[in-house]
């Protein structure tokens, strides 16, 4: 199964007049992955996608106030669920920082591979327009979340998308559910500020539980192996394989 995650930038797509299948049709070609989590995507997204074999779940409405863009998690040839309650009382996710978290179950072949999470920490702004937390400090405040999510999927667990942060190490939040980092000696750019010629960071990541990450047979991504990806976005992607 390849697994992917990207930002797909859509709000300044909008203002550049790229449509909304253009990075759908980039990722098609250029990623061929069985499952990603976009973030900053357009939702719902373009109809077109559904033609093309992928099954999208998104929050209603995408990420509140955004423009109706959010975290897509999509998958082609297998079945994939929204989460928006675990646990026999019945938490409920993703009420902290409405729009952050996206959760899914996802099943291969009518088993069941794992709970996997689309993340998007942005800089958060109050109703004066200044900014306010700060994207790791949301991660910290997003514990309870992770902890409902793991004990629900049984430790077969990804969480992947925009952190908005540089983490030289998994998060102490993500760590301490045990999760591992698979490109982890690897230094792949995945962000290009627009505004800013030196402006080059890795924003995006994909961890996993250490079952999961034993089973990956190849990895690639940033502006390195995906340097096209800055022709439709202001990120490059993060893929791996993994033998399930």
């Amino acid at each position: 199964m390849r697994v992917a995650t990207w930002n797909l930038n859509t709000w300044i797509n909008r203002k550049n007049g790229i449509d909304n299948l253009v990075p759908w049709n980039w990722a098609d070609t250029h990623l061929a992955a069985d499952l990603v989590i976009f973030t900053e995507a357009a939702t719902p997204p373009p109809p077109e996608v559904r033609a093309q074999g992928w099954n999208v779940v998104h929050r209603p409405g995408g990420f509140p106030n955004r423009s109706s863009w959010g975290t897509l998690i999509a998958g082609r040839n297998m079945r994939i669920e929204h989460l928006t309650h675990v646990g026999k009382k019945k938490y409920e996710l993703d009420t902290k920082f409405p729009g952050s978290l996206t959760a899914t179950d996802v099943w291969v072949n009518d088993e069941y591979f794992a709970c996997v999470v689309g993340l998007y920490l942005p800089y958060r702004k109050d109703a004066k327009k200044e900014f306010i937390g700060h994207p790791s400090s949301d991660l910290v405040a997003l514990k309870k979340d992770f902890e409902e999510i793991l004990e629900h999927c049984d430790a077969s667990l990804i969480v992947a998308g925009d952190l908005n942060d540089i983490h030289r190490r998994v998060p102490k939040p993500l760590k301490a559910l045990g999760l591992v980092d698979p490109f982890k000696g690897y230094d792949h750019i995945t962000f290009r500020q627009d505004w800013n010629d030196n402006g080059l960071f890795r924003m995006d990541y994909i961890y996993m539980t250490p079952n999961l990450q034993s089973c990956v047979t190849a990895r690639s991504g940033g502006m390195d192996d995906f340097p096209d990806a800055f022709n439709v976005s202001d990120h490059a992607p993060l893929l791996v394989e993994i033998d399930v």
